[in-house]
């Protein structure tokens, strides 16, 4: 468990990171108000201690000192222990002196003792000061997974691996229950991932939306199964600091008028801020300043402030502060040289906001050196520049007796009269403050009442809108049905159109088959397979009808032969075929007939044909004398092949 009263103070006494040899360090441990120095300590052995002891702070002016980039970095910050923080206690991105931190606290010691660096380093990191040094996001990553790898195996391999996976989804059940026991007590949420495999998982992860620190899972190999805790990387480190910087005490020059200037300064002297605007209101001046420190001093350049100045000034209960003489321009210009301005608005603030710190620079720095150590200089400052002495403000501060001797002792008559007079100064600020509280509750009551109507206006808007839109959605959707029906009906009209045509060409066929006088010739504009079955669906492709083919040089034997399976009793064609085709048809015997040797008659768009009987019957006569006398030169051919094949073998015998 972490200790939350033990700080670690860590800095370089020998060596570096980038050298050769190892670097050693000065370790100084705070714990319960005890010092305990350790010099010339290497890092595994200071790891060994932070583990042992278990601080909360590991407070190092550096920590390049002892990590030398960011993965160095991770890799150092996961090995600490959940609830440790790693400090640097010089700053975040902007790094300060040590030596000036020191000296603001009140504190002091040798630069050049490693050890007593370590010491100022834990002593900061106690008051507050400091950074913690974040690598990691407020989620946590567990993956739980096999131990080792199942292999190859023999006979057994797959109950083993069966067994491993077994183990893997126990454990992982297990850490399931543990996140939402935690879910409910804390309120914490995560995701899981898993992969299944034969018998339970192969892994399991879990991302958890919580810091490692409040996951009370461990990392660590339980026989076959491996768990691995750890915070998801950040992609750039986060400095956070270790307590919120308190708002410091600011002096504010105001020009008002047409156009509004504002400069605000540190004690320090220091410009913070500087704005001018013709637009802004004094509500927005006052929220301006807020958001830049506590103002103590509202000032202005002439004498007395104006109202808007002291509207101001009574809103912070400030100081007011104004010249008794009336500030030259060359003044003015003196006083906002060093810190530049756009215009003599943002001059003038400046020179009055500078013309009190002037007068105050050596009062301040009085009081700074008056102040004990690790007491708060500005406080001080604020309170001696309301009315107060530095002893009495030091003594409020310390809230210890101030000894006679070291005190200036203030008379009876006179702290009954600085009394009085602070009853009577407090009096007028509270009269003051409820005057400007009746005015800010109507500018409230004005306010809520034009919120009140604009809430109408936007209800009554949206309402009309919504109607509109609504409206707009269902005419959209009807119109897309519409539409949808439209395409749907162009579509059925198309098909029915189809059929219609197809329906009037078989019929006008039926009636040439029927009347006998003439034979309809069907038509196919290509030999080609999806003509073929164009035609076959259309008008219908039977046995012992003719074919005339309008352009046959596309054909082969597979059309050919789609042909002569269809039963057809003639081909007519007006081109030439292929030979292939040709043969094919004739070894089918499918008679090829060329158009001009038959009297073809077309219909007026050339859908459909007719011939007479006499011309088909004395070109069919024709071809088939053709075809006998081709049929018998075939064979005559063959018997000749026959006999000089049979000649050729008995040559060859009588040779042997």
């Amino acid at each position: 468990m972490v200790q939350e009263n033990i700080i670690f103070g860590i800095d370089i006494a020998k060596g570096s990171l980038h050298a050769r040899e190892k670097p050693a360090y000065a370790v100084v441990i705070l714990k319960n108000g005890d010092i305990e120095h350790h010099k010339m300590v290497s890092l595994h052995k200071f790891m060994r201690m932070v583990w042992k002891e278990k601080p909360s702070i590991i407070s190092v002016d550096n920590i390049h000192e002892i990590v030398s980039d960011k993965q160095d970095l991770i890799s150092f910050l996961q090995k600490l222990p959940s609830n440790t923080k790693l400090v640097q206690v010089t700053g975040g991105e902007q790094l300060l002196p040590l030596t000036k931190l020191a000296r603001e606290k009140g504190l002091s010691f040798d630069r050049f003792d490693p050890d007593a660096e370590a010491l100022i380093c834990a002593r900061l990191a106690q008051m507050g000061t400091g950074y913690e040094v974040s690598a990691f996001e407020d989620k946590t990553m567990i993956k739980v997974s096999r131990g080792r790898s199942p292999g190859r195996g023999g006979w057994s391999q797959n109950r083993y691996r069966r067994k491993m996976h077994g183990y893997v989804r126990q454990r992982s059940r297990e850490i399931e229950d543990a996140l939402n026991e935690l879910s409910k007590t804390s309120g914490v949420t995560y995701s899981q991932t898993k992969t299944e495999r034969f018998g339970g998982y192969s892994k399991s992860e879990f991302i958890v939306d919580a810091p490692r620190n409040l996951i009370h899972i461990g990392s660590g190999k339980y026989g076959d199964v491996q768990v691995s805790v750890k915070g998801i990387e950040r992609d750039a480190l986060v400095f956070k600091p270790l307590k919120e910087k308190k708002r410091d005490y600011i002096i504010v020059g105001i020009d008002p008028g047409t156009t509004t200037a504002i400069a605000v300064l540190t004690l320090e002297g220091e410009l913070r801020m500087l704005h001018s605007s013709r637009t802004i209101s004094i509500p927005e001046v006052i929220e301006m300043i807020a958001q830049e420190g506590r103002p103590l001093v509202i000032a202005s350049d002439v004498y007395p402030p104006p109202n808007a100045v002291e509207k101001i000034r009574r809103a912070f209960c400030a100081v007011s502060s104004s010249p008794f003489e009336v500030l030259l321009a060359q003044d003015k210009i003196d006083f906002a040289a060093p810190y530049g301005y756009s215009n003599n608005h943002e001059r003038d603030a400046i020179a009055a906001a500078v013309s009190f710190y002037r007068k105050n620079k050596n009062k301040f720095e009085q009081i700074r050196k008056k102040i004990p150590p690790g007491l708060d200089a500005s406080e001080a400052i604020a309170q001696v520049v309301r009315g107060k002495s530095i002893e009495v403000v030091i003594s409020g501060l310390t809230r210890t007796e101030i000894k006679d001797q070291d005190v200036h002792v203030v008379s009876r008559k006179d702290e009954t009269f600085y009394l009085r007079e602070s009853i009577r100064k407090y009096e007028g600020i509270i009269n003051e403050m409820k005057i400007h509280q009746d005015f800010l509750r109507n500018e409230l009551a004005l306010r809520d009442k034009k919120i009140q109507e604009l809430d109408e206006q936007i209800k009554r808007q949206r309402s009309e809108v919504y109607k509109k839109l609504k409206k707009e959605k269902i005419m959209q959707i009807r119109d897309m049905d519409i539409q949808r029906l439209q395409n749907k009906i162009s579509e059925k009209n198309r098909n029915i159109s189809e059929l219609n045509e197809r329906i009037h060409k078989l019929k006008k066929v039926r009636r040439l088959e029927i009347s006998g006088r003439v034979i309809p010739v069907k038509i196919l504009f290509s030999f080609t397979k999806d003509s073929i079955l164009k035609t076959k669906e259309t008008v219908g492709i039977k046995k012992d009808d003719l074919i005339l083919l309008k352009d046959s040089s596309g054909g082969g034997t597979i059309t050919a032969k789609m042909l002569a399976d269809l039963g057809v009793q003639a081909v007519i064609i007006c081109n030439d075929m292929s030979h292939a085709a040709e043969n094919e048809l004739f070894n089918l015997g499918v008679p090829v007939l060329r158009a001009k040797d038959v009297n073809i008659q077309f219909d007026s768009i050339e859908e459909l044909a007719v011939i007479d009987p006499d011309d088909i019957g004395n070109a069919l006569e024709d071809w088939n004398r053709k075809a006998a006398i081709r049929r018998m030169a075939a064979k005559e051919e063959w018997l000749k092949s026959l006999v000089d094949e049979y000649r050729s073998e008995r040559k060859r015998e009588l040779k042997d």
